[in-house]
């Protein structure tokens, strides 16, 4: 009998033209050489997280075993924020994508995305702190997280719950749609060109 396909193998490999689109819009860390620069990238990361967070919060992720804020990050950004002197903006995501969390499998999508982006954080924050300091970093570096745990405790849920092959397409397009609101909400603050 073969193996059951693996859903996150599925979400790696199912989302990585939408994955690059956010590099380019972001363009970590090469777009950060200040503190202004700082501050206006970490705005654009909570135009997108913050309604990604709170769509997940509501999530019952008691079938996977998993606490409902399991690696949020919003309270980072926002202290990194008032840390640089920055107003929170709005979130800028009118006409960005809506997102559908409405099952357990389109909740994994739109986890796997923020849960992944702790781990290219840890890589861009040396680089920026390099450039203008610790301050205004904790968001890129988890301060006070442990996104190895985090990441860890989601992959062995996720292989471990029976998922069927159409919650497989829910969990990629769900993924793929929180990339492209997370895109679409930080090139509206940014300078893309």
């Amino acid at each position: 009998m073969p193996a059951p396909p693996d859903l996150l193998a599925d979400l790696r490999a199912g989302t990585r033209q939408q994955h690059q689109r956010v590099e380019r819009v972001l363009r970590l860390p090469g777009r950060i050489r200040s503190r202004d620069d700082l501050r206006g990238a970490l705005a654009a990361m909570l135009a997108g997280w913050q309604p990604v967070e709170q769509s997940l919060a509501a999530v019952d992720w008691t079938p996977l075993g998993l606490p409902a804020d399991l690696g949020t990050a919003v309270d980072l950004i926002r202290d990194d924020l008032r840390t640089l002197a920055a107003a929170d903006p709005p979130p800028a995501t009118a006409g960005a994508p809506e997102i559908r969390y409405d099952t357990l499998a389109r909740a994994v999508g739109g986890r796997y995305v923020l849960l992944g982006s702790a781990a290219g954080g840890r890589i861009i924050a040396p680089v920026v702190q390099r450039r203008v300091g610790p301050e205004g970093t904790p968001f890129l570096r988890r301060d006070g997280r442990d996104p190895d745990r985090d990441w860890a405790s989601f992959t062995a849920a996720v292989r471990a719950h029976p998922w069927r092959p159409r919650q497989h397409a829910e969990a990629v397009d769900a993924a793929r749609q929180t990339f492209d609101l997370i895109a679409t909400a930080a090139a509206r603050l940014l300078d893309t060109r």
